[in-house]
């Protein structure tokens, strides 16, 4: 737990003050609560939770509740106005940016998003959609259909436009 914490606060700037890394903190927290099987208990930290994600909506305009599934070191690039449905899956080291929405589209179903994906600011990803591995979502793009893995999508609807690529180790000067 407490390794998880260092990991967060050095991935979120090393300052208290960010808004992301507590957004990140109060889910852990959240997720952990979750397990509490002592009723009395689950209830006191729970009302504790609650109010930390109200404090952080309304400080920062992070949405992101315990309910996500999220893998591991999601990292929020820039706070503010970040929307995560609460059944939405996300994948290891995603990279969110500021002002994207993650949800539902006027339907069943909620996106399952991949490892290793970008998500450029203002985007917009929605419905019952499944984004592939190590794909990059370019900024103020409108993803409403799935995204195959190692790919990049832009526009509006986006379309795919490129394959990404990933740079391994052994490829790095």
């Amino acid at each position: 737990m407490f390794e998880q914490f260092r990991k967060d606060y050095e991935k979120h700037g090393s300052s208290l003050l960010n808004p992301a890394f507590w957004a990140i903190r109060n889910y852990h927290f959240g997720a952990f609560i979750d397990k509490i099987r002592f009723k009395p208990l689950f209830w006191i930290l729970s009302k504790f939770y609650g109010f930390n994600l109200f404090y952080i909506l309304i400080h920062s305009g992070i949405r992101l509740y315990r309910e996500t599934k999220i893998g591991e070191d999601l990292h929020l690039i820039h706070s503010g106005n970040i929307s995560i449905h609460p059944d939405t899956v996300i994948g290891d080291r995603c990279g969110i940016q500021q002002d994207v929405t993650i949800g539902t589209n006027m339907g069943e179903g909620t996106p399952i998003i991949g490892n290793d994906v970008f998500i450029g600011a203002g985007a917009k990803v929605l419905g019952n959609i499944k984004i592939g591995n190590n794909v990059i979502i370019a900024a103020n793009s409108l993803v409403i259909s799935d995204i195959p893995e190692n790919m990049t999508a832009i526009g509006v609807p986006a379309r795919i436009w490129k394959t990404s690529q990933k740079i391994e180790k052994s490829q790095k000067p």
